[in-house]
């Protein structure tokens, strides 16, 4: 039996203060919070610092999707708090490596490769795991969740095969309530969910029907 997966809120705000409010609110009902990308170009790494203090139990991923000086932005995103931060999947290896080696040299400290936008993902993934890199976010990107990209039984079967690779694997993008029983029976390691909480009149509710969900299908 899959363990249960990490439930993850996803801050995609511009304004730090929403941010904050909605950090408050749901701290206590998700293992994982997001500063998401469009927070960290907007309000910087003073987002990833406040929710860091407002959140002390919490795990903290900054999505910066660094494209570029990755040992530079994970030190970054680190010293400010974050536990996770996440690399652009198309960024050089020697980005990766910078990254993932700034990540190793701090305990409890992590590096994701986040997959928008990359086709060729299973020829990249094994020179990320050459490097040791082990954690991915899978993600159908804001654009294509309102264009034209679906979830479908292609993405189920690349993320098995990274799983059967050593991948753990985050999943993102436009995921509801109904779409957790579409992964029933894969080992998925983190749920992040923005909207469908955030959006929803009552976000404590939403989120415990998330959990709920989740513990279903999830021993």
């Amino acid at each position: 039996m899959a363990a249960k997966p990490i439930l993850q809120l996803a801050l995609d705000y511009v304004d730090l203060a929403p941010a904050l409010a909605m950090a408050q609110l749901l701290h206590k009902e998700v293992e994982a919070i997001e500063i998401g990308t469009p927070l960290t170009k907007a309000a910087g790494m003073l987002a990833v610092s406040t929710v860091r203090h407002l959140c002390p139990d919490n795990i903290i991923l900054a999505d910066v999707k660094s494209p570029d000086v990755g040992g530079l932005e994970a030190k970054i995103c680190f010293d400010a708090g974050a536990d996770w931060m996440t690399v652009l999947g198309a960024a050089p290896l020697d980005t990766v490596r910078l990254a993932f080696e700034e990540a190793a040299g701090r305990p409890g400290k992590e590096m994701f490769i986040e997959l928008t936008g990359i086709r060729d993902i299973m020829e990249r993934a094994k020179e990320w795991r050459d490097i040791g890199v082990e954690r991915m976010v899978y993600h159908r990107g804001w654009d294509e969740g309102n264009a034209s990209r679906v979830w479908g039984e292609n993405d189920l079967t690349t993320i098995k095969k990274l799983i059967q690779m050593g991948y753990k694997v985050s999943v993102a993008g436009g995921l509801g309530l109904d779409m957790v029983k579409f992964f029933k029976g894969v080992d998925i390691s983190v749920f992040i969910i923005g909207r469908a909480i955030r959006g929803d009149a009552d976000p404590i509710a939403a989120a415990r029907r998330f959990r709920a969900e989740i513990d279903a299908y999830w021993a």
